[in-house]
């Protein structure tokens, strides 16, 4: 390749047309009075210019400040057809042939669409790429939200910096397939590996978390951040997510993150790299009350669309507010149980931190607590401001979550944490979505992925049958 160039389609008279001119066709040898042919690959949407000796076309010519230039000027309806739509092409000059085609965003966007295209009218299952995935809450939490739409769905491949979450998501989540490609590494590490990148499956839905840890209000202050981009760890993933975006190509993506993503430049990027890409990006701040859950954990979520789809968070169902009990959700601890503490420690840091003036308190509940507070990544560390359950008899006794409570608080399938150990269970718990929340996310992807399939406006109430 000598010159990568991006040109528009004009227009004469009603035709389409191409019009190339200048030292970029005279360094690739198509010089004034040259012949050459043209070739029309409709299936690829290319046009191939191909130095000939007796071809069937020439090389025109303009005079331009008193030197001869080369000129060729495309001006053909039935061979520019396979352009239609488009108002960009990238054009590649090479010694002696020049290619013609659809931008590569533009290309991409094809693809993906045509593919999900053949995946629907085929009824064969989505395929499902997931980074970050931790033990899979969301890819399950994604697969049954798509089954609630009337879609099929297989996870094609997983991601994630811990081979032992993985190794866990392999064996107990019922999203993952004997086929599923496990990357156990960095997602910046395989983003950038060529070899291994080629390698990776396309997928039709992307589910993802990028590393929040330096988004987080405590991440930020712990680490004394001016920006959480400047975290060395994580700060910088936001580009290496992306690559995985351009790799697998997907026509849907559901990003999850802290709240404060929403403001940071790691976002701003994402947004629009997406949009220039050809997604429309839809984002907000979605909170478990909304959706009956006993922890009120808020989360931004993102949703992309390929720009021929259209998606609404207004879409998202949520149902009748109902109160629940967390002593329904708790275990049977017997009430002599050595669980049970007085974590005095905690109480006297309680004291100081409120002597200083510090709005640190303990987040104590009981079995007629109608919520709780958010359950973290590091909740077997038996932090302060985490919940802690009283004792029904004894008021100064409290005990942590067990990790199985944890789950039911979050209404994540038990199955999942079997066989982890508390410390381990407690950390993909807390870092974890909440399934009713993005269950219904992926419904509702789900349900404008089949209208848009089926070709129906936007605004008409959804016809399709649904899955209880």
């Amino acid at each position: 390749m000598q010159t990568y160039f991006v040109t528009k389609i004009t227009e004469q008279r009603g035709t389409p047309r191409i019009w190339l001119d200048g030292s970029r066709l005279a360094q690739a040898g198509f010089l004034p009075g040259c012949s050459y042919t043209l070739q029309v690959d409709a299936e690829s949407r290319r046009l191939t210019l191909r130095l000939k000796q007796g071809g069937e076309r020439l090389v025109s010519r303009k005079e331009k400040c008193g030197k001869l230039q080369p000129v060729i000027d495309i001006c053909n309806g039935a061979k520019l057809a396979i352009f239609a739509g488009l108002e960009r092409l990238r054009v590649i000059f090479s010694a002696g042939v020049v290619h013609i085609l659809p931008l590569a965003s533009e290309a991409r966007r094809i693809e993906r669409e045509t593919r999900l295209r053949e995946k629907l009218a085929s009824g064969q299952p989505l395929d499902v790429g997931s980074i970050s995935t931790g033990v899979g809450v969301l890819t399950l939490t994604m697969h049954e939200g798509l089954a609630d739409a009337g879609l099929s769905s297989r996870l094609a491949v997983a991601c994630d910096v811990d081979a032992g979450y993985l190794a866990q998501a392999e064996a107990k989540n019922p999203a993952w397939c004997r086929d599923t490609v496990m990357v156990a590494a960095p997602l910046q590490e395989i983003a950038f590996d060529p070899w291994a990148a080629r390698k990776l499956p396309r997928v039709d839905v992307l589910e993802a978390g990028v590393p929040c840890t330096a988004h987080s209000i405590a991440g930020q202050s712990k680490k004394g951040l001016d920006i959480p981009e400047a975290d060395s760890t994580v700060g910088h993933l936001a580009a290496g997510w992306l690559a995985w975006v351009a790799l697998l190509n997907p026509a849907a993506i559901i990003l999850e993150n802290v709240p404060g993503y929403l403001t940071s430049a790691s976002f701003a990027i994402i947004r629009n790299q997406l949009t220039e890409w050809g997604y429309r990006v839809s984002a907000t701040v979605l909170a478990g009350k909304e959706f009956n859950t006993m922890e009120n954990r808020e989360r931004m979520a993102l949703v992309a669309v390929s720009e021929g789809i259209e998606f609404s968070f207004d879409a998202v169902e949520r149902p009748a507010p109902a109160v629940q009990r967390l002593g329904d959700l708790l275990d049977d601890v017997p009430l002599d149980s050595p669980v049970w503490s007085e974590m005095l420690g905690l109480k006297l840091k309680e004291a100081k931190d409120k002597a200083a003036g510090k709005g640190f308190m303990m987040q104590i509940f009981d079995e007629e607590s109608t919520h709780v507070s958010t359950i973290g990544r590091g909740y077997a560390k038996v932090r302060s401001t985490e919940p802690k359950i009283r004792h029904p008899e004894t008021p100064d006794l409290l005990r942590q979550l067990s990790p199985e409570e944890h789950g039911r608080v979050k209404g994540i399938n038990p199955i999942l944490i079997d066989g982890m150990s508390a410390t381990r269970a407690h950390e993909v718990l807390g870092q974890s979505v909440l399934p009713a929340v993005f269950r219904a996310v992926a419904k509702a992807l789900g349900l404008s992925l089949r209208k848009w399939f089926a070709g129906l406006p936007s605004g008409e109430p959804s016809p399709f049958v649904l899955v209880a």
